[in-house]
């Protein structure tokens, strides 16, 4: 990223961010593709068995529940018919038929009613009962027609029940989920039949993406090595003036070579691309004369780290547009005739820019423009940090404390005020 920002590489590492994450998904969907197309014929073979068996039985919705009701009549055909018979003979047929009485009550109504008119007028109520018997008595009568005594008839429901079930225990538990479920068969068997042609299609695709993401990481690379020399050179430069000027900097670019598992689409000159291009950067350095660059990390002392980071934040403040740059105990592990550089140094950058420093160091100090003094205090039995703007008064007093410790003598305030003067 330093390397990066100090090229004014960021929009063409975005670039190639940009089309490695668009790269990434088509790859997936091949890969995906590819696996469904060399099952694919085990595959077909199954889903065509399940949509065979579905099809095959012909399935109606509903029509369980009818075979289930028809079973039921199958089985208890004679006592059904024997109950309908019997009631038509009751109502209707049998001497003394309920209807027979009815119409010998109606008789004698319409004969007693020349004696009393308020009789005739319960003649009609019996009409609409004798009405009522009769539809009972007909609708009894064809239901006499529908019964079936036929075990023939019996054992091929209970076969159709019987397959109907197993449909159901095997697609979903209904008729409507077996129905559902054939949905789903013939929709998976269409897409497996396109799978060749979009195969061919995310193969174009990536063809063109890889092309455009090898193009732009190849760019990012050389530009890199170009900015790495560039960069190396400022460092040492910015380095020299903070007392390291027998220290040699060098920016290692790296790549890593593709294996046979690397995926050919992310690959670009025989090296692995990654969201951040093919390059991993190391910086070296080597503080003192005839020293082999060593990794940053593993070489430097403090104060040489310091230093290094303060060159490092120089150099991109003077090529990026930061308002703010922060120094975090950039003062750790140098002495007093250092810290006076690196203050310099610090007084130079907040020419351009608003400069933070945290430092224990009065030699650094001293070049501020303004001093906020941090200290922790207990109140209520909580620990707070508390921050103070000094006053020219306190800067002083401050400077005096950091110079001599706890206890400021004149001595000491009189070196701070010198200091202060100079660092004006």
């Amino acid at each position: 990223m330093i390397l990066d920002q100090f090229g004014g590489l960021i929009p063409l590492r975005q670039n190639v961010y940009s089309c490695f994450h668009e790269t990434v998904p088509l790859i997936k969907k091949l890969i995906d593709l590819s696996k469904l197309e060399d099952t694919q014929v085990e595959r077909i073979d199954f889903l065509n068995f399940q949509k065979n068996e579905i099809v095959s039985a012909s399935v109606v919705p509903g029509e369980d529940k009818s075979l289930e009701q028809e079973r039921i009549r199958l089985k208890n055909g004679e006592e059904l018919y024997r109950a309908a018979h019997s009631s038509i003979e009751t109502l209707y047929s049998a001497d003394g038929s309920i209807l027979e009485r009815l119409d010998e009550i109606k008789k004698d109504l319409e004969k007693t009613g020349q004696i009393d008119p308020e009789l005739i007028a319960m003649v009609k109520g019996i009409d609409e009962v004798i009405f009522g018997v009769e539809d009972i008595a007909g609708q009894l009568s064809n239901y006499l027609k529908k019964i079936q005594i036929d075990e023939g008839r019996l054992e091929e429901v209970e076969v159709r029940v019987d397959t109907l079930q197993k449909l159901k225990r095997k697609y979903g538990g209904s008729l409507e989920a077996v129905m559902s479920y054939l949905e789903s068969i013939e929709s998976e068997l269409s897409e497996i039949e396109n799978v060749s042609g979009k195969i061919s299609e995310i193969e174009e695709k990536l063809a063109i993406q890889h092309e455009k993401l090898e193009s732009l990481t190849l760019e990012l690379s050389k530009k890199r090595n170009i900015a790495a020399e560039t960069l190396a050179e400022r460092v040492e430069s910015e380095l020299s003036s903070l007392k390291m000027d027998t220290s040699a900097f060098e920016v290692s670019l790296r790549t890593t070579p593709a294996s046979d598992n690397t995926n050919p689409h992310l690959v670009a000159d025989g090296h692995v691309i990654s969201e951040t291009g093919m390059d991993q950067a190391t910086f070296l350095i080597s503080p003192n004369v005839g020293e082999a660059l060593k990794p940053l990390a593993s070489i430097a002392s403090g104060g040489e780290l310091s230093r290094v980071v303060l060159a490092l934040k120089a150099i991109l403040a003077q090529s990026e547009s930061v308002e703010t740059v922060v120094f975090d105990e950039v003062d750790a592990g140098i002495g007093g005739g250092v810290a006076e550089v690196v203050g310099k140094k610090l007084a130079r950058l907040s020419e351009h820019h608003q400069i933070i420093c945290i430092t224990h160091l009065p030699q650094i100090a001293k070049f501020g423009n303004h001093h906020l003094s941090v200290s922790k205090i207990v109140a209520n039995g909580r620990t707070k940090t508390e921050i103070n703007h000094l006053t020219e008064e306190g800067r002083l007093e401050e400077i005096a404390r950091m110079l001599g410790g706890e206890e400021i003598t004149k001595t000491t305030l009189a070196h701070a005020r010198e200091m202060l003067n100079v660092g004006r």
